[in-house]
């Protein structure tokens, strides 16, 4: 599972809600960070300034819920 966390899937609480996947309503995911790319920025081949989002991985259905702050 080289594309996730290592760790085993956990629960997580977004704010003052768990997370429960919105497919299929599972409640444990793997987790891993992703660029958000910009055609501009990709244009100057400046990718590496863009910002960065928390991807939840649903470990049941593979169902990708993003999150930014």
């Amino acid at each position: 599972m080289g594309l996730f966390s290592a760790d085993e899937p956990k629960r997580y609480e977004i704010g003052d809600k768990q997370l429960i996947c919105m497919f299929c309503s599972n409640n444990t995911f793997h987790t891993r960070n992703e660029q958000l790319h910009s055609p501009v920025r990709t244009f100057l081949n400046l990718e590496w300034t863009d910002s960065t989002a928390t991807c939840f991985v649903c470990s049941s259905c593979g169902y990708l819920h993003w999150f930014m702050r």
